[in-house]
């Protein structure tokens, strides 16, 4: 194989794979990762076009000008996995500072002439690889563990074909010019064969990262309610079936808290749904806030939501369901009508292993109901029916309203 047909296959493939992975970043602008992507192979055709036309262009091109946007590409491509697999902002100002840097003493060692000038965009390349690497594999049992797998070892293998460039460049063509008589070299070409072939494989992973991507984002909207981000029915309906399982296993503790805010047809009504929407909102924020990173939190109904507490009993529910009360009470929701304040009523009940989950949700719903019956903004509970007394659960509850066993 000559270096011209690979150069231009090469292009070729690049080009297909830049117009996918373009398409895909245009019509899905809120993954930020895929922009890096295309950006990544935009970058890298014009690299490549560039290191195609060795040998008829002045050297400034091919040998100095390619070399550092590899790496500015190689850079956008770890920016992209970075977003992917660690979903933290990166402070991207240090790498471009490194990048500046190393591209600056590149270009002062090219025109000064001096030797091994190739080695200051080498070695953070290599590096980059090396550390994508690294934070795939890190990441590897997370939400794209296959892909960050598969993604890990394509990068380690950059990191490997690029250091044997640099150490087969280092010893046989010292002088960046000097590189246009490596097109002639076999082990030169192969080794650019092995480079374009990992980045093929890397850019069918990107696109890869883009399917996990939307089949995570519809997971979510298939078990979320669209307006305030709290689970959707069903979605509570497998959380419990899972926690009533193990609470059964395991015999830890299971409790459930219904909710239904106080009035709520009264606020549509007088304030527009708009305002009711935004109460609702509001209310799932300021609920996340007050529970447990265990909890799980679903919207069952209008104003309707459900809160599982895996491993509370009846008292422990009480008690975050009278946190959770006090927090709605004391809640000013902004509103350009004016502030938006609202109460709700709360049922507790706990998980009893003689019955399923669906009767502990429906002693719950009794529960608040109750409490609607009774006032209002107050948190009642329906004892578990095996519990040997009311009493004892009457003189551990202060203010809270203890409703009868059925």
């Amino acid at each position: 194989m000559d270096f011209g047909t690979f150069a231009f296959t090469n292009i070729v493939s690049v080009v297909v794979f830049t117009v996918c992975i373009s398409v895909l970043a245009w019509y899905n602008p809120r993954v930020t990762g895929m922009k890096w992507f295309a950006g990544a192979q935009v970058v890298g055709i014009v690299k490549l076009v560039l290191q195609g036309l060795q040998g008829k262009i002045p050297a400034i091109w091919p040998s100095l000008v390619a070399n550092e946007l590899y790496l500015v590409s190689i850079a956008m491509q770890w920016i992209g996995l970075h977003w992917f697999v660690v979903r933290k902002p990166f402070p991207h100002r240090p790498l471009w500072i490194l990048i500046g840097v190393a591209s600056a003493a590149n270009i002062a060692t090219f025109f000064a002439g001096m030797r091994y000038t190739g080695n200051f965009v080498n070695a953070p390349f290599v590096g980059l690889c090396g550390y994508s690497a690294w934070i795939l594999w890190k990441h590897r049992n997370g939400p794209f563990g296959a892909v960050a797998r598969v993604s890990s070892l394509i990068a380690g293998g950059q990191a490997v074909v690029a250091a044997y460039r640099a150490t087969f460049g280092t010893l046989r063509y010292s002088f960046s010019g000097s590189s246009i008589n490596a097109c002639t070299n076999p082990y030169w070409i192969y080794s650019l064969a092995a480079a374009a072939y990992l980045a093929a494989c890397m850019a069918m992973c990107e696109m890869w990262f883009l399917v996990n991507e939307l089949q995570r984002e519809l997971d979510r909207r298939a078990h979320t309610d669209p307006l305030t981000g709290a689970l959707n029915r069903r979605s509570m309906e497998e959380i419990a079936l899972r926690e009533t399982a193990r609470s059964l296993r395991y015999g830890n503790a299971l409790s459930m808290i219904e909710l239904d805010i106080d009035n709520f047809k009264h606020l549509n009504d007088t304030r527009g749904h708009a305002a009711g929407d935004c109460a609702l909102q509001a209310l799932v924020r300021c609920l996340n806030g007050s529970l447990r990173q265990q909890d799980s939190l679903a919207r069952t109904g209008g104003e309707e939501f459900a809160i599982l507490l895996p491993d509370a009993t009846c008292e422990a529910a009480l008690t975050i369901a009278e946190r959770v009360r006090q927090a709605v009470a004391d809640l000013e929701v902004p509103f350009e009508t004016g502030a938006i304040r609202m109460t709700l009523c709360a049922g507790v009940a706990q998980f009893n292993p003689a019955c399923n989950w669906e009767e502990m949700m429906r002693r719950a719903d009794g529960a608040m109901y109750a409490a609607k019956r009774r006032g209002r903004n107050r948190v009642s509970a329906r004892p578990d029916p095996g519990e040997p007394s009311a009493e004892k659960h009457t003189a551990d509850l202060d203010s809270f309203e203890l409703l009868p066993t059925s």
